[in-house]
């Protein structure tokens, strides 16, 4: 997706043949505005019911966390049951119901134990199960026993009548923007534990499937703490050395990347790279004294193509381990 023409292009006048403009158009113009999106760009947060914890650390303390151990998310699927009936001989479709597809969530098992704690506080909430196991008898052979003789409780006898998550949302971000999809009262439809392998090499990871009430969508900027729990913990906030190239800091944009002036600041860009190249050179072995130190320049930089006007070293051999370099002139 070239910006610029250059005379290595040619076309067939038998051959009818666009050429690059058609691309850079569509997916460059307008700060990218068309550009298909990345799948790794996005961004998963569980809001958690704390009274529905044992323990409200993995939240308070660890809750950002949780949220960045998501290694991969499907977002809804979206099912309409639609019949088609007869309208005085004519085919009318109408839709009379719309499911929710189920979403999935893999995870991975860190070191810690969080994605694992997560699910034991899950699973210990809504089944009473793993707390009876743990009483003397609770998994007896009681079947010919009076029901007075089964004093712990099982199943889903186990008081939890308030959601678990309160809300799950799934986030997308592309140019310092996100579209969200939050699942409203999400439950754990199945959760895998997935294999163990003494010869296997991958990370162990957990796999989710969730069943929620309803979806409701939201878009905004992106900074820290939007999307939800982003950019708080383990984010590096060191501003860059790295600056854009002329910004425009009146353009008005929903994004914070700025229009860039390319043929103006050409001159500009390009003397940076030789002051960086020059710094680099200036800390090693000092070249003798036939050569030329660094990259200089003769004419004021016009345009970035051909770079006319720049003198770039250039090694010679001299039969030796000294590197000699001769200044010659591109662009002329």
């Amino acid at each position: 997706m070239s910006f610029t023409s250059t005379p290595n292009l040619h076309s067939d006048p038998k051959v009818n043949l666009k050429d690059w403009q058609h691309g850079a158009r569509m997916f460059s113009d307008q700060q990218f505005r068309l550009a298909p999106k990345f799948d790794f760009q996005y961004h998963v947060a569980f809001n958690i019911n704390k009274a529905a914890l044992k323990n409200a650390n993995i939240v308070t303390r660890y809750g950002t966390e949780i949220n960045m151990l998501i290694k991969g998310a499907t977002l809804p699927k979206f099912e309409i049951s639609i019949d088609p009936v007869n309208q005085y001989n004519r085919k009318k479709q109408i839709q009379y119901f719309h499911k929710y597809g189920d979403v999935s969530l893999t995870c991975y098992d860190d070191n810690m134990g969080l994605m694992n704690q997560l699910w034991q506080n899950y699973y210990s909430y809504y089944y009473a199960d793993s707390t009876s196991a743990k009483a003397t008898g609770a998994y007896g052979r009681t079947a010919t026993q009076n029901s007075n003789y089964i004093s712990t409780p099982f199943g889903l006898d186990n008081s939890s009548s308030n959601p678990f998550f309160n809300y799950i949302t799934i986030y997308q971000m592309a140019r310092h923007e996100w579209v969200s999809v939050k699942l409203i009262n999400p439950i754990i439809k199945s959760w895998d534990g997935n294999k163990l392998a003494w010869d296997s090499t991958k990370t162990h990871e957990f796999t989710m499937t969730l069943a929620y009430e309803a979806v409701a969508y939201d878009t905004g900027a992106v900074e820290a703490g939007a999307p939800e729990g982003f950019g708080l913990d383990h984010y590096d906030v060191k501003p860059s050395p790295l600056t854009g190239i002329n910004p425009d800091p009146t353009a008005i944009n929903p994004s914070f990347v700025q229009a860039l002036d390319i043929e103006t600041a050409a001159p500009s860009f390009l003397n940076n790279t030789i002051n960086t190249i020059n710094a680099y050179q200036n800390t090693q072995r000092p070249l003798s004294a036939g050569g030329t130190a660094g990259v200089t320049t003769t004419v004021p930089l016009q345009t970035i193509g051909g770079v006319p006007g720049v003198v770039f070293p250039q090694a010679s051999s001299t039969g030796n381990s000294t590197t000699v370099a001769k200044s010659i002139t591109l662009g002329q």
